[in-house]
């Protein structure tokens, strides 16, 4: 393989350079992009330079194709140096290049570092519809290390937005193509993930399972973990109470009289965890100074987000040693610099969208952007977002106008059968066109949302009790009788569904849920594929 800085050609020297130019081969160039696409991930300043050589050279040939992915590699390599507006608007004019020559590994990769920009700046939403689009449109002939790539990137734009099994998927997709091309790297950072996935899911007991094999597996290939691994370890101790385990994990980085110099990944929030741990175990002064470290590191470095959090230890800490007065000041401030810190990330999203894209191109962008926050990506319908913004109001409505309200928790039996027998792209086709059946059951009367993994919320308006168990009832017989055959091999796919109104003891959306998950339940209990309705 070419060496990364022999492919362009030399720069000129003064007065000119006598050298000929070597003859540039296409396939040469091709190959060398294909590695290059990988570096940023873990040296990016080491793929900046082979890329402009290559988009020079790609120029002098023709090969605009070519000049393209050189360019997104620039743009990759300007991400993740924080150069966040001047990637923005390459990514941008390379995406529009390769939507008019339909490129597909242009568009592939094009989604995929446009998916990191919008994580960038605080848009998860978009992340994740950049992230779908990146695996959807990726050959099945690219290489394992970049599909593992854009696999990684789905995994974590669901794990921003919470929906944990679908990243559970993704990651485990990940894992296995890490394990396939012996990448030992990819696979600490992918158990690294998974465990704090798991941690922030609150499964403590699986989240320390996971930080110890990632911790073993990192030891039998003398990898040495970075602060963000640490940190994950170190507060899978503090969710379990183990408080001197945990300062443990984290002493060859407290006690190193050079920590501020470390790189910044994982750093402050390892001493925050640090601070915590030491509260527990009782030793105030020194979680006093791990916070001041703490403090010290994000002012430097200009953490704001870890700011905030750490404002809000020092109030536990103040409030653990009876100092309410400091600890009241401690919580206010928290507040305050929350509230400024979200304007600010608002403030510098609408700033950065206005100058990647024309401004009335990023307002439309923001009002699409703004939507499709409220949709699921897979299936199109509304999310829990959307629920948890419109119900309580529909439900207020309904009590103030003692109007018909109906709700319907609905979930499909034995998913993870379909998952495991078939495969996750087969069931994900199954949820898609469940809830195409469960959104035209619902029509212009109400609408259906996925609320969970195979779990939806169908919402019906100004309707009776007995209206509302018609539509659910159809609706399960409708998913039942579908003809899944050619997709499922024979496997039935039903479903369970537990309904219920608006009433005197369901006034509210937490109250109205309840009842739903209580039928649901009782649903399941009874054999599944059938409805439960508050009338039994």
């Amino acid at each position: 393989m070419t060496k990364p800085g022999a492919v362009g050609t030399a720069p000129a020297a003064r007065g000119g350079d006598a050298r000929p130019r070597r003859r540039v081969d296409r396939e040469l160039l091709s190959i060398e992009l294909d590695r290059l696409e990988i570096i940023p991930v873990s040296d990016p300043t080491a793929a900046f330079s082979p890329a402009v050589d290559i988009e020079r050279d790609a120029r002098r040939i023709g090969a605009v194709d070519l000049e393209m992915r050189a360019q997104l590699v620039q743009a990759d390599v300007l991400g993740r140096m924080g150069k966040t507006t001047a990637g923005g608007q390459v990514l941008r004019q390379v995406n529009t290049w390769a939507v008019a020559h339909d490129d597909a590994h242009l568009l592939a990769r094009s989604h995929r570092l446009l998916a990191m920009f919008f994580d960038r700046i605080g848009d998860f939403a978009a992340g994740l519809e950049h992230s779908l689009r990146a695996v959807e449109l990726l050959s099945a002939a690219a290489l394992p290390r970049l599909r593992a790539d854009h696999l990684h990137g789905l995994a974590m734009a669901q794990l921003r937005l919470r929906t944990f099994d679908d990243a559970r998927d993704r990651y485990a997709a990940v894992l296995a193509l890490a394990e396939q091309i012996n990448d030992d790297a990819l696979q600490v950072k992918v158990l690294n993930d998974i465990a704090w996935l798991e941690d922030e899911a609150g499964n403590a007991d699986r989240a320390m399972q996971l930080a110890l094999r990632m911790k073993a597996f990192a030891a039998q290939h003398e990898i040495t973990l970075d602060a963000a691994c640490v940190d994950t370890l170190a507060h899978a101790h503090v969710r379990l109470g183990q408080y001197a385990e945990a300062v443990d994990a984290v002493r060859a980085v407290t006690d190193d009289p050079d920590v501020e110099s470390r790189p910044t990944e994982g750093l402050a929030e390892l001493l925050r965890t640090a601070a915590a741990a030491l509260r527990g175990l009782g030793d105030l002064d020194g979680a006093h100074r791990a916070l001041q470290r703490c403090l010290q590191i994000c002012d430097e470095r200009q953490l704001a987000d870890v700011r905030v959090q750490v404002l809000e230890e020092l109030a536990e800490l103040y409030a653990t040693e009876g100092r309410y007065r400091e600890a009241y000041a401690e919580l206010r401030l928290f507040h305050d610099e929350s509230i400024a810190l979200h304007s600010a990330e608002r403030e510098a999203r609408s700033h950065t969208l206005q100058a990647v894209f024309e401004v009335a191109e990023a307002r439309r962008e923001g009002e699409r952007f703004r939507e499709l926050a409220m949709l699921d990506a897979l299936t199109g319908l509304r999310n829990r977002r959307y629920v948890d913004t419109e119900l309580p109001s529909l439900v207020r409505e309904a009590v103030q106008g003692n109007c018909g309200l109906a709700i319907a928790l609905v979930d499909l039996d034995h998913f993870k059968r379909v998952n495991d027998t078939l495969s996750h792209s087969v069931g994900d086709e199954v949820l898609r066109r469940v809830a195409a059946i469960l959104d035209d059951a619902v029509g212009d009367e109400g609408f259906a949302a996925r609320v969970g993994g195979e779990e939806f919320l169908l919402v019906l308006r100004d309707v009776s009790a007995d209206e509302a168990a018609e539509c659910w009832e159809a609706a399960r017989i409708d998913v039942r009788s579908y003809p899944w055959q050619a997709l499922t091999a024979g496997l039935p796919v039903t479903v369970s569904v537990g309904g219920t109104t608006v009433g005197p003891q369901r006034g509210t959306q937490a109250a109205l849920l309840g009842q739903a998950d209580r039928n649901l339940y009782t649903a399941k209990r009874a054999g599944r594929d059938r409805v439960v309705t508050d009338g039994g």
